[in-house]
């Protein structure tokens, strides 16, 4: 087992000093790439919303514990997407909502208290944005909803970060309810494609013409390939060369025999 070294926020320690605690965390099967794909969204939709430059880093995806889950989403704000692999959450704790929305108002962030509507519309808002960033992790967004902590604590299965710096310091967490590594996905047989059609086509002549052929051309013009008449064809499924054969005539259609 691979395991990554995970954080959980900070509490307040002996003397004032701030304290995180750490533990290991079993690797998730989820793509690093995929995660840097959410972040890049991110940084991209959340610069244009607050009107700033934005950096954001990615913790790698994990497979935390139970207990680690409950932490991770004590009070946060959830929502629920569903997608047509699999479905996934989307979490902000309230310290960074707080901050997220002192930066969306140009102001000193309030300390804790409940979100008044207007900040609560803002940080929708913003939400609003973070759907179609979870296709590369849950494939194509067929709905979201709210959800509550503890359901989504007690689903969650993958989690990774996406941290905001530049001036921002703000935490988003991404959760999926299945980890890829854990999904085995059978193989195909020849009997699941058995109603596929595959366009084919016969190539039975080849050789080149120059540009001043091809530019007159007309109806009735007959055009020399090097091709002999004895020669075989190719079978062509799907634009790629599969077999040799040769062509002919049967019951009044082309036809193809393979070689």
């Amino acid at each position: 087992m691979i395991a990554d070294l995970a954080f959980l926020d900070p509490r307040l320690g002996r003397h004032g000093r701030a304290v995180r605690e750490i533990r290991f965390a079993r690797r998730s099967g989820l793509p690093l790439s995929a995660a840097c794909l959410v972040a890049n969204g991110v940084r991209e939709h959340f610069g244009r919303l607050l009107g700033r430059a934005l950096e954001t880093e990615v913790i790698a995806p994990v497979v935390p514990d139970a207990h680690f889950f409950r932490v991770l989403f004590e009070e946060a704000i959830v929502r629920r997407v569903r997608g047509r692999l699999c479905e996934a959450f989307i979490a902000i704790r309230p310290d960074d909502a707080r901050r997220l929305i002192a930066v969306a108002f140009v102001e000193p962030e309030r300390g804790p208290s409940a979100l008044s509507q207007v900040e609560r519309l803002t940080l929708d808002r913003l939400f609003a944005v973070l759907p179609p960033l979870c296709v590369p992790l849950c494939g194509d967004v067929r709905g979201v909803s709210a959800e509550t902590p503890e359901r989504a604590a007690a689903e969650a299965r993958t989690y990774f970060e996406v941290r905001i710096a530049s001036g921002v310091d703000a935490a988003l967490g991404f959760a999926l309810t299945v980890d890829p590594s854990q999904e085995s996905v059978p193989a195909l047989a020849l009997e699941d494609l058995q109603d596929l059609e595959l366009e084919c086509a016969v190539e039975c002549a080849r050789g080149t013409l120059g540009v001043d052929a091809v530019a007159r051309l007309h109806e009735g013009m007959t055009l020399p390939f090097e091709t002999l008449l004895e020669d075989a064809g190719t079978l062509r499924v799907g634009g790629a060369p599969i077999a040799r054969g040769t062509c002919g005539v049967r019951g009044g259609r082309a036809a193809f025999v393979v070689r």
